[in-house]
């Protein structure tokens, strides 16, 4: 094996010296070390194919400094998608057709390919709920049928763009969290103006549209269920830990960017929920880790890890609310796991070093 076949690209988006993560690059890179691994940190857009290296960072000495590589053997894809990610994709598509490298994951591409993946298995489409890409008519549709409506991005992040709207005895209420995730909320009249609204607020980007459900606790108070699961040091899945994700009470999302902590599940399921309902939610959200990673990997390709946020609503029915291949880990230090906390970071170096093995 060659030194660079034991190198690990932690591929990000960099603005000069400045990215994301770094904290957990720096965890990464020390369990790294501690494994023979080198391990870095790169823009894709800094690929020079012609010499096969790449621009980027390492963290030596205490601090994180510039240097030159040559190409990782393995890529670990941390480049989130958003508005920007267009200016990153031909540079990522290059590096994931180059034979000499291969990805520990290839990342999800959007929430409606994610929904109509998971549709093709019988088992997990009992999970998701009613989904359509939005129009007027699609919308009109999700209000007469279920009574209330949600809409979000396509390739939303931190729940911002994520909107509910019910429909009242004197028009239409609508609340959510607009693009710069503040929350907000607004009465609107009549059914143009909510055509109005929805055509200005969704300006050019895709939005979905699903039923509204009742994902919160008997006091209003918004929750999802955070599952972790990652490939382990033998390649296969695991699930790493399970947080409640609390959000603010004015807000309809319970994503930790908007304002919102993190608490154990057994505690939380135990003060909600009657003891065979939670039985009954711990053993279905425990079949929904097993089956969908690795449903999800045969239909779209390698995965590293899936962060899959379960919804469960005032009945105690279980949902598949959003999958995300890129997830933090913010939620375990929050509810101080710390056996999740190591593993969920330990877990992407030990998985490169078992597909290092085979190279």
């Amino acid at each position: 094996m060659t030194s660079n076949q034991k190198s690990l690209g932690i591929m990000t988006r960099c603005h000069g010296s400045h990215f994301q993560e770094k904290a957990y690059y720096k965890k990464l890179t020390l369990i790294g070390r501690k494994a023979g691994i080198h391990v870095f940190v790169f823009s894709p857009r800094q690929v020079d194919f012609a010499s096969r290296t790449v621009a980027g960072f390492e963290y030596r000495d205490g601090a994180w400094r510039s240097g030159t590589f040559p190409l990782p053997a393995v890529i670990y894809d941390r480049c989130f998608v958003g508005p920007s990610y267009r200016h990153y994709k031909p540079f990522v598509k290059k590096l994931q057709n180059d034979p000499q490298i291969t990805f520990l994951g290839h990342g999800l591409s959007g929430k409606w390919q994610v929904h109509q993946m998971l549709s093709k298995s019988p088992e997990l489409a009992a999970w998701l709920p009613p989904t359509e890409i939005l129009t007027m008519s699609a919308l009109r549709e999700m209000l007469e049928t279920h009574g209330s409506a949600v809409i979000k991005p396509i390739a939303g992040t931190h729940g911002s763009g994520v909107v509910r709207i019910v429909p009242t005895p004197n028009g239409y209420e609508i609340t959510g969290r607009d693009r710069k995730n503040e929350p907000f909320s607004c009465t609107i009249r009549t059914a143009e103006g909510l055509k109005t609204f929805v055509t200005g607020f969704t300006a050019g980007r895709t939005f979905l549209v699903q039923p509204y459900l009742s994902l919160h606790t008997p006091d209003g108070t918004p929750f999802d269920v955070r599952v972790l699961v990652q490939k382990n040091g033998l390649g296969t899945w695991e699930t790493t830990g399970k947080a409640v994700r609390l959000g603010d009470k004015r807000s309809i999302t319970s994503n930790l960017h908007g304002g919102g902590k993190a608490v154990p599940l057994g505690p939380f399921l135990a003060r909600h929920y009657r003891p065979e309902t939670q039985a009954r939610i711990k053993q279905q959200i425990d079949r929904l880790a097993a089956e969908l990673p690795p449903f999800l990997e045969r239909v779209h390709g390698r995965l590293v890890e899936l962060g899959i946020d379960v919804g469960i609503d005032t009945a105690g029915s279980v949902w598949i609310i959003e999958v995300n291949s890129r997830p933090g880990r913010t939620v375990f230090r929050m509810i101080d796991d710390p056996k999740a906390r190591l593993h969920s970071i330990t877990h992407p170096v030990r998985y490169a070093r078992y597909l290092m093995k085979s190279m």
